[in-house]
């Protein structure tokens, strides 16, 4: 039945976008584009082992959470995933995600939390990194599903202002002053002002440094970075490094940084909801062992409401900001080491170490690696932010069997019209 082309109902939907149904033969077909409850035509991509992939070819029936793309490059751009979906039923089906992941490896939270809604469907994410045409005139935008095709944008709605302002401006100077070679972009604009960094795949010329700085005055960027490759790596910045963004923290409004290069959430309001939720569920602990810090994003809204924090962190860069960041804000309990988390956790270990909470806040890939460690460290609680359902739910089933229950699980959504997933889940030992 490889070129199988037929009828069938969306049952759900599954982690990575695509709805989900069956077959007449009871096997899951995968199709993009869609919404549970909804019927469609579809015919076969790939049919694999135990499932296929599908494309819709039409819709049947419609659901009445369909509603019309808020973008012209949707779906063609990669960018979003569900743009034809309304935001509610959006949230509702992370939400349904979140859950079918965690409760697939035996977990049963003790509490699920009503979701967090972003306050804006769209214009919400302050960082972004676009590509870049390759010859001829100046285009800058994101790559279409599974391939490297640039699809071409001038603005993007899920961006905030300053961000698509700050694209329309290199637009125009680009089109007014060429410059060749530029590979990517990269914009952070979470508060006031922006950073714009550039990446060029080869070596810089004389005139890049005169360009340099005509772009730098002339967009009034608050810094400008551009990194040159092929053949000597180089970079070089004008203006600051740093970017800050506000979160409020135990009634006090707290100034962070992000920098160059650097993670940053992309969505300040659920990051505020995010940071709030994290304080309140780890408020009144003596010790508290921030993992994966970053530049403090947890870290040091935790220090108004904790004893001393230890935060780790393995970049250099975020390292610093966080350093700055600290000072900035007066926060002398809060120290940051610069050190990779599985070292760390080692060493922590050996000298018998206790913390009475554990912040973790992994990358994609989860922290398996050093639940062990974590486990022997003893923490009272433990929170766990994850972006990927997946990785969580297996972590945390090695946590369960290490002695910790799930009290509460909670999604935040981080990115509306995408089908990512980011949410918290806290942890207490039995």
């Amino acid at each position: 039945m490889s070129n199988w082309a037929g009828e069938l109902k969306i049952d759900s939907m599954a982690y990575g976008g695509r709805g989900v149904g069956r077959r007449a033969d009871g096997k899951v077909v995968f199709v993009p584009l869609v919404i549970p409850g909804e019927f469609v035509r579809v015919s076969t991509v790939r049919e694999h082992r135990g499932y296929v992939d599908a494309r819709l070819d039409e819709v049947i029936e419609a659901s009445p959470g369909r509603v019309q793309p808020g973008c012209r490059h949707f779906p063609a751009c990669g960018g979003c995933d569900w743009q034809h979906m309304a935001y509610d039923l959006q949230v509702m089906a992370k939400d349904a995600i979140l859950q079918e992941q965690i409760e697939a490896k035996g977990i049963v939270p003790a509490r699920l939390e009503e979701p967090v809604a972003s306050p804006r469907a769209m214009g919400y994410r302050c960082h972004a990194t676009l590509r870049c045409a390759r010859s001829g005139a100046f285009q800058a935008g994101f790559f279409s599903k599974l391939s490297h095709t640039l699809v071409p944008v001038e603005q993007c709605p899920v961006l905030n202002d300053t961000c698509n302002e700050t694209l329309h401006q290199l637009r125009v100077f680009f089109t007014r002053h060429p410059w060749a070679g530029i590979v990517d972009l990269e914009i952070h604009a979470p508060g006031e002002g922006a950073l714009l960094r550039l990446g060029f795949r080869r070596p810089s010329v004389k005139t890049d440094r005169e360009r340099l700085h005509a772009l730098h005055q002339g967009l009034g960027l608050q810094g400008l970075s551009a990194v040159f490759s092929g053949g000597r790596h180089s970079e070089y910045v004008l203006g600051g490094e740093y970017c800050c963004y506000e979160v409020l923290a135990s009634g006090k409004i707290l100034q962070l940084r992000s920098g160059f290069g650097a993670f940053i959430q992309a969505n300040m309001a659920v990051n505020q909801s995010l940071v709030a939720h994290v304080c309140d569920a780890l408020s009144g602990s003596e010790d508290i062992l921030d993992l994966y810090s970053g530049s403090g994003n947890f870290g040091i809204p935790l220090s108004l409401c904790a004893g001393r924090v230890l935060a780790v962190e393995h970049d250099d860069l975020l390292v610093e900001a966080g350093r700055a960041a600290a000072r900035d804000n007066g926060r002398d309990n809060l120290r940051f080491l610069r050190e990779g988390v599985s070292k760390t956790v080692q060493r922590l270990e050996k000298q018998g170490r206790r913390f009475h909470a554990v912040v973790l806040d992994p990358p994609r890939e989860g922290v398996r690696g050093i639940l062990p460690g974590i486990v022997r460290l003893q923490p009272q609680k433990i929170a766990y932010i994850s972006c990927n359902p997946s990785t969580l739910a297996r972590d945390l089933a090695q946590l369960a069997a290490g002695g910790y229950r799930v009290v509460s699980l909670r999604l935040f959504d981080m990115f509306p019209q995408t089908f990512h997933i980011e949410s918290v889940a806290v942890l207490e030992r039995v």
